[in-house]
């Protein structure tokens, strides 16, 4: 605890300098806030490039092997082969299963630094609330400083991942595009209708 209050006090005079810079405290906190939240978001996309980077092959095989057994498994039922299409599908929900929580491992990678923030928020903010002009259930009248970040972080969220496109040092290693244009592609049943059977691809 002695190391990360050293942390808290070294990273203060930064952290601070943004909630500092309007005259009105009010504003001064909401901007401080919103600068605190980038600065998460931020350091939650390094954090999530960087593990798909270290852990590429392992990503790419499973959604590989998810797509695989997914056209299998159209591809038997096409053919009236029940037996097939349920040793395929079950591997092919099995391989889903893998590639979703992976996916969803990666993207709570990126969350690791909201503890951070909150503990230091707590030592500057733990006494500040802001009345409401009305009651929200499970809130009430007042906001403390938690509600508070958690509502900025997802809207600054929100806006980053609009801004994305326009922030080539995150779109460039952005991995959804990268694996979705590589590989076998994933046949809907809308393209089977379309193409009348399985498409050649």
């Amino acid at each position: 605890m002695k190391i990360l209050y050293a942390v808290y006090d070294w990273m203060d005079p930064l952290l601070i300098f943004f909630y500092r810079l309007p005259e009105n405290p009010v504003a001064g906190f909401f901007l401080g806030t919103f600068f605190l939240c980038l600065l998460c978001v931020i350091i939650g996309e390094i954090t999530i490039i960087t593990m798909y980077r270290l852990n590429r092959k392992y990503y790419r095989k499973l959604k590989k092997e998810t797509v695989r057994m997914h056209n299998l498994s159209i591809k038997a039922i096409l053919a009236k082969d029940k037996d097939s299409y349920r040793a395929c599908n079950r591997q092919a929900n099995e391989a889903f299963g893998r590639y979703f929580f992976a996916q969803l491992g990666l993207g709570a990678s990126g969350l690791w630094a909201l503890p951070f923030a909150l503990g230091w928020m707590s030592q500057r903010f733990h006494d500040v609330s802001m009345d409401l002009f009305f009651s929200l259930p499970g809130i009430g009248k007042t906001m403390g400083y938690i509600p508070i970040f958690i509502l900025s972080y997802i809207l600054v969220r929100i806006l980053f991942g609009k801004l994305k496109p326009w922030l080539p040092w995150v779109y460039r290693f952005d991995f959804r595009r990268e694996t979705d244009n590589e590989g076998e592609k994933m046949v809907s049943w809308t393209d089977v209708e379309k193409h009348g059977g399985f498409p050649d691809r």
